[in-house]
Formats: structure tokens, C-alpha cells, sequence
């Protein structure tokens, strides 16, 4: 089992990413997503925008149950709750498993040490207020960055909660990658970059 992990910032793309690379590689299982393992928010004191219910910190995330997860799958993938949507994979062929989020290599060095191969997406903070806003809104597909209008009240709670906790963070998690894209190698759902990254090391390595 070969376990590869995209990071990145919320509203990065690195969800739609994870779902194509699962997709490309054949994975038998469409996505495990970090997501999947929070708890319950925390209610924190924000000095700009006061007592606020937080999901950004890793203590609002099952970190145990996520680990004994990739620790199932990498020893026996075909009894986990995952192989059921796949039951006739091979298991004499390699199994790719795509696992993606915000905090995926700063939770600890026993959690990014599971990955075999680490990737991280960067992107700017105005791209990602973006795409977090159409995402949380619900905005129409069919209209352009420029026709949305994104509110003063979302501006200021993802500038100053969403992406002051995730700087906090960004520089271990460049350092704990292996691999840093930039936005403009990904952007508009080209991925024939990352994909070709992604080809060479599992020729080269597994």
C-alpha cells in the first residue's frame, strides 16, 4: 500500500485534486479525507473577532482515530471499511491510497512519517478566499471570480481565523513536504504537472 498525501490551505483545490489523482491511479477507494476525522469545533477568544467557534486547530480533530486508520490500511487494506467499494481490486498489484488535508503534515512526525509520498499545494490568500467562499455559499459555477461579490463579514473571519491559522502552520508543513506546487502549475483543473511528479516517483521509488 502506497499512501500519498496532499496538503495545503483551505480552498486550495488540493479535494478536487485528491479526487482525480485517486481516480487517475486507479485507487480502491475514492478519497480518505482528513475531514472525516473532525470532532467537534472549539470555541476560542479572538482578539478581532471575539469569542468564535473554531475548526482550524488540531484539537478539533480525532489525530488517534486517524492514525489507527492509515495503520489499518497500510497492514490490511482489504478488511477495511473502505474496501467494500471495491471488492475485486488485486492485491498483488500496488494500492494507491490519496488521503488530503488542510493539516495533513502538521499534526506530528508520526502522522506525516505514514505518507510515502508528501505533496503540498500552495496558493494565495485571495485565491483561497475565493474558493472557500463560492464552496461555503453555494455560489453559481457559471459566474466568474469577478462577478462574486464576497462578503465584508466572510473576508474578515477567513482572513483573520481560516488563513491566520493556517500561516501559523504553512512553513512546517512546506518543510515536512517533499514537493511544493505553486497555483499557477494547478490552477483551472490542469494537472499534468502534478500528475507527471506523481508518475515519475512511483516509477522511480515503488
Amino acid at each position: 500500500v502506497i499512501l500519498i498525501g496532499i496538503a495545503g490551505p483551505s480552498g486550495c483545490g488540493k479535494t478536487t485534486y485528491a479526487k482525480h489523482l485517486s481516480q487517475y491511479l486507479g485507487s480502491p477507494i475514492p478519497l480518505m479525507s482528513l475531514d472525516n476525522f473532525f470532532t467537534k469545533p472549539i470555541y476560542i477568544d479572538h482578539p478581532i473577532l471575539g469569542r468564535i467557534k473554531s475548526l482550524e486547530q488540531p484539537e478539533t480533530l480525532n489525530i488517534s482515530g486517524f492514525m489507527s486508520s492509515l495503520h489499518q490500511i497500510k497492514r490490511e487494506w482489504a478488511r477495511t471499511p473502505f474496501d467494500q467499494l471495491n471488492p475485486v481490486a488485486e492485491k498483488s498489484n500496488p494500492i494507491y491510497i490519496v488521503v488530503e488535508g488542510f493539516l495533513l503534515f502538521a499534526l506530528s512526525n508520526d502522522v506525516t512519517s505514514m505518507f510515502d509520498i508528501r505533496i503540498f499545494l500552495d496558493s494565495t490568500q485571495t485565491r483561497c478566499r475565493m474558493q472557500r467562499f463560492r464552496r461555503d455559499t453555494r455560489v453559481d459555477p457559471a459566474l466568474s471570480d469577478s462577478q462574486v461579490r464576497i462578503t465584508t463579514k466572510f473576508s474578515q473571519w477567513f482572513d483573520n481565523l481560516v488563513w491566520a491559522e493556517y500561516l501559523q502552520r504553512r512553513a512546517l508543513q512546506i518543510a515536512n513536504a517533499e514537493k511544493v506546487f505553486k497555483p499557477e502549475e494547478y490552477q483551472n483543473n490542469n494537472y499534468a504537472i502534478l500528475d507527471a511528479y506523481i508518475g515519475q516517483r512511483l516509477r522511480e521509488t515503488f
